[in-house]
Formats: structure tokens, sequence, C-alpha cells
């Protein structure tokens, strides 16, 4: 018998799994950055780019929900406009 393959999301949901993954990556940048400069390293940039692409990908992220929202909006109102549509000809079929 063969076993269900799990995948790694939260909530089901990919961008979610993304930003969240991407946030433990630059976590762990900026965790191991911290113990290189313990010991003399000059790891600024490095740690700056990881906060930079952290930051870049939670924008991208919060404007595809923004429009996805909108999408969703744009769907419930074409779904009332027909189905008010709908019912103004059954009630103009009855009169007739």
């Amino acid at each position: 018998m063969k076993e269900k393959r799990r995948r790694l999301r939260i909530n089901d949901d990919t961008m979610t799994t993304i930003v969240v993954l991407s946030l433990l990556f630059c976590v762990a940048v900026v965790v191991a950055g911290m113990v290189l400069a313990f010991f003399g390293v000059d790891v600024s940039t490095i740690v700056g780019n990881a906060l930079t692409v952290f930051g870049t990908e939670l924008g991208i992220c919060g404007v595809m929900t923004i429009f996805n929202r909108w999408a969703d909006r744009q769907d419930k109102q074409a779904e009332k406009r027909q189905e008010r549509r709908l019912r103004r000809e059954q009630k103009q079929e009855s009169i007739q």
C-alpha cells in the first residue's frame, strides 16, 4: 500500500508557507551573521540582503492577497448581478 506523500504547507496555503519559510531562512541568516560577527567577520551586507529579500517577498505576497480579495469581491458582485438579472427575467415571464 502506498503512503500518501505529505506536503509541507501551512494552512494548506502555498503563499503563507513561502513567507513563513522565508522568514525562518532570514532568521537563520541573521543568527549565523551574529555568530560570525562575534568572530570578527563582516557580514552586514549578507544580513542586509537577507532582510531585503524577505521584505520584498512579504510585500509581493501582500499585493497578491489584496488582488485575490479584490478578484473574489468582483466575482461575488458579478454573481449577484446575474441573480438579479435572472429574477427580473422570471418576473417578466410570469407577468406575460
